[in-house]
């Protein structure tokens, strides 16, 4: 397992990713696996659920942002692909804007923010850092939290 994530919606939920290309969907209450889906073509590196809905965004190894929704898991939507073929180690949903989420690749000092509406075109790069980046979050409650 290399990332999880808690579905706020329903806390008894989680997400977890794996090397194994997949992620899995378990019930906490239940104790047990409610789904696992191949997600990726290679490792899968995190994973994250948007905000009040039932979406979730894996990134792979293979150098692609895919979001799923747990009420059709037989689709899913590539929402962006590294240019530059660099495999996604992070992706973090935006909690004030389920439209927005940030990205970073491995051994990249950059980070992307796409919006769901523009798909696999960042509104914003961020590339102040003179080194690796290998975390992101979003500010809760601050005015940059809708950029």
């Amino acid at each position: 397992m290399t990332s999880f994530d808690w579905n706020i919606e329903s806390p008894n939920i989680i997400a977890t990713a794996s090397i194994d290309t997949t992620c899995t969907i378990w019930d906490l209450q239940k104790e047990s696996i409610n789904t696992q889906i191949i997600a990726h073509d290679k490792e899968v590196y995190d994973i994250s659920f948007a905000t009040g809905t039932c979406v979730f965004a894996s990134a792979g190894a293979d150098g692609s942002i895919r979001q799923f929704d747990l009420r059709d898991l037989k689709h899913s939507i590539i929402l962006c692909e590294n240019p530059r073929k660099l495999p996604f180690v992070r992706v973090c949903w935006n909690r004030q804007n389920a439209n927005r989420f940030a990205t970073l690749a491995m051994n990249d000092n950059k980070i992307m923010v796409f919006d769901t509406r523009y798909v696999g075109i960042p509104i914003l790069e961020l590339t102040g850092h003179s080194g690796y980046v290998n975390s992101i979050a979003w500010a809760g409650n601050s005015e940059y939290s809708s950029i």
